[in-house]
C-alpha cells in the first residue's frame, strides 16, 4: 500500500510554488505579507524567498514602514526574466504574439496563409520565420523565452508523440510539434484552437472558473471549447468540442470534414459566402477575405437589403440550434461568442442569437444560461496558447532550478545548431 504523504521534496515544491502563485497574483508585498497570506511560516517564507532571490525570479524593490523595528523589504517578480509566445495557427493565417510575465502584449506579427501553404511542413516554415522575426524585432533572444504556446484547427492527439489531424485541410496526424521543436528548444505547447480560447476567457473573468461555460470558435469553421469545474473537458483523446462538426441537417449541405449537414456548413464562412453566392452569384465580387464579406453582407442586411437580410436570419437561425443543442447537453451557465465571425455576429445581432436559441432550447437550461460577446477579441487564442505555456511555467518554479537547466539547454542546443536556428 502506498503512502498519500508528501515528502520533505514535494512540500518545498508545494511551498515554492505557492509563494511564487502568491507574488505573481498579488503583486509586489513583503515577506510578512506572504507569510500571513499563504500560512507558511516566516522560516519557510525565508528559504523560499532567498532560492528565488538566487534564481533571479523575484527583486527586492525598496521597503515599507512598518509599526516599529525595521522597515520591510518589498518583494515582486522580476519582469525581465522572460517572456511567453503565443500563437495561432488559423484556417487563413497564422498569428504570433509576445508577451510578458504578466501575460501584457508586447508585439504582434501576422501572417495570411494562401491556400497551396497549408501542407504541414510550410505552415510549420511560416510559424518558424515570422517568430524569429517577432524576436528579432523586439530583440529578445530564445533564451529568454519561457514557453511557447499555439492553437491549431482540428484535433491535437496527446499520445507520445503529438500530432495535429486537421480534415479540412486533409492533414493527418501530422508531427508538428516536433517539426517546431527542431527549431525552437523550448517549453512548446500545441493544442485546438477553440480549447485555448476557452483556456483564455476563463482565466481573464475568475468567476468563470466555478461554471460551466462553452467558448464558440466561429470563423472559417467552428468549434467549442467546454469550461467544467474550472478545467478544459477534453473527452477521450482531447477531441471533444467539436461542436461545428455535429449534424444539423441530415444528408444537408457538403462540409469541409467530407460529412454533410454539420453546422459549420452553415455558420462557418465558407458556408454563408457559399449560400449567399447561390442566390446572388455577384455579391461583392471585390471582397475576398472571408472576415470583411461577413461583416459587409450584415451591414447590408442591416440596411434593409432582402437577400442579404434572408441569409443573415438563415445563419442566426441555424446558429441558434446550435447553441441551444450546447444549452441542452452541458447546462453551461454562461456560452461566449468568439472568433472573427462570431464576434461579427454577436455584435451585430445578439439579440436576435439569443431569440433563435430560445426557440430550440429547452426552458429551464435556458433561462440559467447568459450569452455573451467575448471582449478580448481576434487575440483570444494567442492568449490563451500563451496561458498554457505560463501554467506550465508556473508548475515548474515548483522544482528548484529545473527550469533554469531547461534555459541551460537551449543555449547548449542553440550554439550546437549556429546559423541554423
Amino acid at each position: 500500500m502506498t503512502s498519500s504523504n508528501p515528502t520533505a521534496r514535494d512540500l518545498r515544491r508545494i511551498n515554492r510554488q505557492t509563494v511564487f502563485r502568491y507574488l505573481y497574483t498579488g503583486g509586489p508585498m513583503s515577506r510578512l505579507d506572504l507569510s500571513q497570506l499563504s500560512g507558511l511560516s516566516a522560516g519557510t517564507i525565508a528559504n523560499v524567498i532567498a532560492e528565488l532571490l538566487a534564481e533571479n525570479l523575484v527583486l527586492e524593490a525598496g521597503f515599507e514602514a512598518s509599526e516599529g523595528g525595521r522597515p520591510r523589504t518589498i518583494l515582486t517578480l522580476n519582469m525581465e526574466y522572460g517572456y511567453f509566445l503565443g500563437g495561432e495557427i488559423g484556417e487563413t493565417e497564422i498569428i504570433i504574439e509576445l508577451f510578458d510575465l504578466k501575460l501584457t502584449k508586447r508585439k504582434a506579427i501576422k501572417y495570411f496563409l494562401k491556400a497551396e501553404e497549408n501542407n504541414p511542413m510550410m505552415v510549420a516554415q511560416r510559424f518558424i520565420q515570422h517568430a524569429q522575426m517577432i524576436l528579432a524585432q523586439e530583440q529578445v533572444t530564445q533564451e529568454q523565452i519561457l514557453g511557447m504556446g499555439i492553437g491549431v484547427p482540428g484535433v491535437v492527439e496527446l499520445a507520445e508523440e503529438e500530432t495535429v489531424s486537421a480534415p479540412a485541410w486533409g492533414w493527418v496526424a501530422a508531427p508538428l510539434k516536433r517539426m517546431l521543436e527542431e527549431h525552437f528548444p523550448i517549453p512548446l505547447y500545441v493544442d485546438n484552437g477553440s480549447k485555448l480560447m476557452a483556456l483564455a476567457e476563463m482565466h481573464t473573468d475568475p468567476e468563470a472558473r466555478d461554471e460551466t461555460m462553452a467558448v464558440l470558435n466561429i470563423g472559417t469553421g467552428a468549434g467549442a471549447g467546454i469550461i467544467y469545474e474550472g478545467k478544459l473537458y477534453r473527452g477521450g483523446n482531447n477531441s471533444a468540442g467539436e461542436w461545428g462538426h455535429t449534424t444539423m441537417v441530415l444528408d444537408g449541405d457538403q462540409c469541409r470534414c467530407g460529412c454533410r449537414g454539420c453546422l459549420e456548413a452553415y455558420i462557418g464562412a465558407p458556408g454563408i459566402m457559399r449560400r449567399l453566392r447561390a442566390i446572388a452569384p455577384q455579391s461583392f465580387p471585390h471582397i475576398s477575405d472571408e472576415t470583411e464579406f461577413v461583416e459587409t453582407m450584415i451591414k447590408t442586411a442591416k440596411q434593409g437589403d432582402e437577400t442579404m437580410a434572408h441569409v443573415l436570419s438563415e445563419t442566426l437561425h441555424y446558429l441558434g440550434a446550435g447553441i441551444a443543442n450546447l444549452i441542452n447537453l452541458f447546462n453551461p451557465q454562461r456560452i461566449i461568442l468568439g472568433g472573427k465571425v462570431g464576434l461579427l455576429l454577436g455584435e451585430y445581432c445578439l439579440p436576435e442569437i439569443i431569440q433563435e436559441v430560445e426557440r430550440y432550447a429547452l426552458k429551464q437550461p435556458f433561462h440559467a444560461t447568459r450569452i455573451l460577446v467575448s471582449q478580448l477579441g481576434v487575440d483570444a487564442v494567442s492568449l490563451g496558447a500563451a496561458r498554457l505555456a505560463l501554467e506550465a511555467f508556473l508548475m515548474q518554479v515548483g522544482k528548484p532550478g529545473d527550469h533554469l537547466a531547461q534555459h541551460t539547454l537551449s543555449r547548449t542546443v542553440l550554439a550546437s545548431r549556429g546559423k541554423r536556428v
